[in-house]
């Protein structure tokens, strides 16, 4: 597949924003979820924002968001959201039609049977994506990679983000799934829980983009 598009997840930093940026990343992603290591705050993410948004595409990364919480981010800026919770339809439905955000809704997928609810989502979302199942509070990020097999015959109209796991040693046999252009990073590309890393960043970019 050609024109991977990587999504770098959980910066918390101006420095490793930038570095992403620099490095070729499409997405990045800021996670709003007070149980994760990699959780930012509005104003933090703000000033991140101001230098960045024009440069690749920000996603702010939600776990069953408030109204209050929506507006905020809407205020700063963010036009992209990911809804990693249990949101079901009808609040994925009404935040798309209240907000109007480009929406990423994600599922954790242990077996066949996860991929058979996400039809009724395709109307309200631009793209999925595909991650290993929660930890007891731990929604994404647990470097953990689902079963690949269970999407080989995946028919969906909306493109997906595989996630789950990822890092510079298998991104290639991820590539080479043919199931989807776009790729998920976060525990993969750290030295450390919720510490990006710039070498491991620039490399996993650098391994995925340069496949022919």
């Amino acid at each position: 597949m050609s024109d991977i598009q990587i999504k770098i997840c959980g910066v918390k930093n101006q420095e490793i924003a930038r570095h992403a940026v620099d490095a070729g990343a499409n997405f990045i992603g800021f996670i709003f979820y007070e149980n994760s290591h990699r959780n930012i705050t509005i104003k933090n993410c703000e000033q991140i924002l101001s230098e960045i948004k024009d440069l690749t595409i920000p996603v702010a990364v939600t776990v069953n968001p408030d109204d209050n919480l929506l507006d905020e981010l809407l205020r700063i800026g963010f036009h992209y959201i990911q809804l990693h919770g249990q949101e079901n339809y009808e609040m994925v439905k009404r935040i798309k039609l209240k907000y109007n955000f480009k929406i990423i809704k994600a599922f954790g997928i242990s077996s066949f049977s996860d991929l058979g609810g996400l039809v009724k989502y395709e109307p309200f979302v631009e793209y999925f994506l595909l991650d290993s199942p929660p930890q007891a509070d731990i929604q994404g990020g647990t470097g953990h990679i689902f079963d690949w097999k269970i999407i080989e015959n995946l028919s969906i109209t909306k493109n997906f983000f595989l996630s789950g796991g990822l890092n510079k040693d298998n991104i290639i046999s991820a590539i080479n799934l043919q199931k989807t252009s776009y790729f998920d990073v976060s525990s993969g590309v750290e030295d450390s829980e919720g510490i990006k890393d710039k070498q491991l960043i620039t490399e996993f970019i650098d391994k995925a983009k340069n496949i022919i």
